[in-house]
């Protein structure tokens, strides 16, 4: 079964979650065509590539290793995962980045630094214990609206 969490952020952080999905992929995709002009794929060299991307179009720190894994990934997957970011693509965060401070809570990586932002618990499966807690999941932006999914689920 798939473990899908809906956001609830506010206007401000929905705007901000936005706007962070598309200067991720825009980093991205810079990244990407230099690493193909350079012939790295991956590397202290692709690191590098990514994080001078990623300070151009001003990506956080704290999302500059999950970009540099989806550039890699990008570069060297299987054929059908060696395209281009579209503009509000998803990217897959380490459950280190992810805080839960209550089970309706998570406390996030944005374009403009750590946001707590409320999620959506249905009640039948509410717990104490937060949702996600201690996995990896990748923010989504679909129908208008933001879910974090466990990366081991997609």
């Amino acid at each position: 079964m798939s473990d899908i969490i809906r956001l609830l952020p506010d206007a401000d952080q929905h705007d901000l979650l936005r706007s962070t999905l598309q200067r991720v992929n825009l980093a991205s995709n810079a990244a990407r065509t230099a690493a193909l002009e350079q012939r790295v794929d991956r590397g202290a060299d692709l690191k590098a590539i990514v994080k001078s991307e990623a300070e151009r179009f001003k990506v956080p720190a704290g999302l500059l290793t999950p970009t540099a894994h989806r550039v890699q990934e990008s570069l060297t997957g299987p054929p059908g995962r060696r395209q281009k970011f579209g503009e509000y693509q998803s990217i897959t965060l380490p459950a280190t980045s992810l805080k839960w401070g209550a089970s309706d809570r998570v406390s996030m990586p944005t374009g403009s630094g750590r946001r707590t932002i409320r999620v959506y618990v249905d009640p039948q499966r509410g717990s104490l214990r937060p949702p996600l807690e201690g996995r990896a999941a990748s923010l989504v932006f679909r129908n208008g609206e933001f879910e974090l999914v466990a990366a081991d689920d997609e």
